[in-house]
């Protein structure tokens, strides 16, 4: 797993998560033209992944995810999230 496509994975799905599809052009900039870390097809089926399923419109950049950088690139966000909200979170009580 490649930290710098992970990481730019997350700057596009924080950036561009709340405006769905208009974010694509980007993505495939990125992902399929400049590092040749996917295909077309495998693009189509992340969309198609994301507009098949409930929820926000910027879903199928999970989908990307996975095809990039494999099931880590799901999890990771999901677990890093717990020791960076854990500092402010003590921050708090003190």
């Amino acid at each position: 797993m490649n930290p710098l496509l992970v990481f730019l994975l997350l700057l596009k799905a924080s950036a561009t998560s709340f405006s769905g599809l208009t974010s694509l052009p980007v993505v495939r900039h990125d992902f399929v033209e400049t590092r040749h870390a996917m295909t077309d097809r495998e693009l189509n089926a992340a969309v198609a992944a994301g507009r098949t399923a409930p929820g926000p419109n910027g879903l199928y950049l999970v989908s990307v995810g996975y095809f990039v950088a494999g099931c880590a690139a799901c999890l990771a966000p999901a677990f890093l999230i717990i020791p960076i909200l854990h500092y402010p979170g003590w921050r708090a009580t003190r």
